[in-house]
């Protein structure tokens, strides 16, 4: 396992992984319609503009991008850091690959938020593995014209 900061030629391989883990984490979470559509050429383009940005980290198992990591400061006022994307392939969960990837972009950060779909238990269960804990902060959001409650996690070290 290899964790190491992103580079412009990761964007492909980052967008794969983007969308597979979409399609597996979020079945029965999203509509099917919009994980189907999920496109590696559009989360491309975005991973090509967010990883001159800094703070995005990749993680190769078996010699391939197998998960990701972006954060940087938080979006919402009351917080200073965010953690605002971690995302592993089923193929390399639980080797460690997801708590290596996000010591390496939270770095010593001592106050940082996460947000999590009420619905995902097992990015929840994660989280709260690593030391992040709810705070009682939600928020709805629409994807695909389905309402999503989203918690909020903190870690303060």
């Amino acid at each position: 396992m290899t964790v190491r900061p992103a580079t412009p030629s990761d964007a492909p391989a980052m967008a794969s992984v983007h969308v597979r883990t979409w399609q597996t984490a979020y079945r029965g979470q999203l509509p099917d319609d919009v994980l189907a559509n999920l496109s590696v050429d559009d989360r491309t383009a975005q991973w090509e503009r967010l990883i001159p940005r800094g703070n995005v980290w990749v993680a190769e198992h078996d010699g391939e991008v197998a998960g990701f990591a972006f954060a940087g400061p938080s979006r919402d006022d009351d917080a200073p850091f965010e953690l605002y994307a971690i995302y592993v392939l089923d193929s390399a969960q639980g080797t460690g690959l997801g708590t290596a990837l996000a010591k390496a972009a939270l770095g010593s950060e001592p106050d940082v938020i996460v947000w999590a779909l009420d619905t995902n238990t097992r990015a929840r269960h994660f989280y709260e593995r690593i030391g992040f804990r709810a705070d009682g902060v939600t928020r709805t959001e629409t994807e695909g014209g389905v309402e999503l409650k989203e918690m909020r996690y903190r870690r303060t070290i």
